[in-house]
């Protein structure tokens, strides 16, 4: 008798313990953007494709363009609270290119044909930031540049496609919660019926 009871006891503190265990989760997704270093089509005025270079942007010019004043300034009528820099990106021409203007359509993870996106440039010329004429499709956008440096990629974020990171996942504490509590109703119920016997 006085076994069934350490028993028992030991089953419900078991079982206690397994139902306080916290389940964490990561955290929720959210939309995003990113640009690929591999162009989808590149081609000058000729139709001729090109080969170009697209890397990480200097930092300097990225922080400047996330300024959101500056991105005021620079978007004018196309600028909303949910517009945000998703990306820039430095992209240079082959030495000596000539044949201007250069249409690049970038692979852009996220976006679909209805994302609102606007690419902007850094015209060294002028030194200032400026529109892009921009067609999305689906995972790509598309420029038409008379020039290239720095390039800004900003996206309206309610626009983006859903699913564009990962979805949460439970710890491994959960599964282990649930394989304690059922060794221990395992050996709980065994104990008892061995005791009938």
């Amino acid at each position: 008798m006085k076994s069934r009871i350490i028993k028992t006891i030991g089953l419900v503190a078991a079982m206690v313990a397994c139902v306080g265990m916290t389940v964490f989760a990561a955290p929720s997704p959210s939309a995003s953007a990113t640009v690929s270093n591999t162009p989808a089509k590149v081609v000058d005025k000729n139709g001729n494709a090109v080969e170009i270079t697209i890397a990480a942007a200097d930092s300097n010019k990225a922080a400047e363009i996330k300024d959101e004043t500056l991105l005021k300034s620079v978007l004018g009528d196309d600028f909303n609270a949910n517009m945000t820099v998703a990306d820039v990106k430095e992209v240079t021409a082959p030495e000596g290119f000539d044949a201007w203007p250069l249409t690049i359509t970038f692979n852009m993870k996220g976006v679909t044909a209805n994302s609102k996106v606007q690419i902007l440039h850094w015209n060294g010329n002028e030194s200032k930031w400026e529109k892009i004429e921009t067609t999305v499709g689906e995972g790509t956008v598309t420029g038409k540049f008379n020039s290239l440096s720095p390039v800004a990629f900003v996206v309206d974020k309610t626009t983006l496609a859903s699913g564009t990171a990962t979805s949460p996942k439970t710890s491994a504490t959960a599964a282990a919660g649930v394989a304690v509590l059922g060794l221990a109703a395992a050996a709980g119920a065994f104990g008892l019926k061995k005791k009938e016997y």
